[in-house]
């Protein structure tokens, strides 16, 4: 099922900030090499999402985000890594935003205050992780910690501004384990900051697409 941006999600998750080394984003761009030389520190992320609503249904997602490239003048990030766990998710992301989805299994459960969450392809595991929550609450809102896009797809740029707000609180990682065949392996490196997030609402609009200058 094709559905054309923009689009509306709610749901809850976690954002993982990170501050990568130049020579760990370089290995982990993937599909988006072009920005391979454009590497400029900034804040990198891990993104894992539960949406309970979007415009073609719920699904969840785990996504890495390497940290900012100097690109055509701005400051961009990019999506090098993702998997969802539906098809339609798949397909639309890539065809709305040129970000690369790749379908995968995921697992959420709550065992003595403890969120366990797996995500899986087959029967061989991509990331395992843990998260104990805190209490307090306090407002996220995009507009504090921007992510600017650029992907690449078939020799076009997209560029998206994702919005959105919502509900945080501070967590902390008790557990990870990752397997570097499909996902970057981040467990050595400490999170700057963990923060679940819940009760969100998000906006992916339509991408501005232009040909690539050779």
């Amino acid at each position: 099922m094709y559905k054309e941006a923009p689009w509306k999600l709610k749901g809850d998750g976690y954002i993982l900030l990170y501050k990568f080394k130049k020579h760990f984003i370089k290995n982990h761009i993937y599909s988006q090499d072009f920005l391979k030389d454009c590497s400029c520190g900034g804040l990198g992320c891990v993104m894992i999402v539960d949406y309970k609503e979007s415009d073609v249904g719920p699904y969840r997602e785990m996504l890495f985000i390497p940290g900012k490239f100097k690109f055509n003048g701005k400051k961009l990030n990019t999506i090098s890594k993702i998997y969802v766990t539906t098809q339609d998710s798949v397909v639309n992301g890539i065809r709305n935003w040129a970000i690369p989805k790749e379908i995968a299994n995921c697992s959420i459960n709550n065992t003595g205050g403890i969120n366990h969450i797996e995500f899986s392809k087959g029967e061989e595991r991509i990331l395992k992780i843990s998260f104990k929550d805190g209490r307090m609450k306090f407002p996220v809102n995009t507009k504090l910690l921007p992510f600017p896009l650029v992907q690449k797809y078939q020799d076009k740029l997209y560029y998206t501004n994702f919005y959105g707000s919502g509900k945080g609180s501070f967590s902390r990682v008790e557990q990870i384990e990752v397997n570097e065949k499909y996902f970057p392996n981040i467990k050595y490196y400490k999170p700057i900051a963990v923060i679940k997030v819940t009760d969100f609402n998000i906006v992916f609009p339509k991408a501005e697409i232009e040909g690539m200058k050779l």
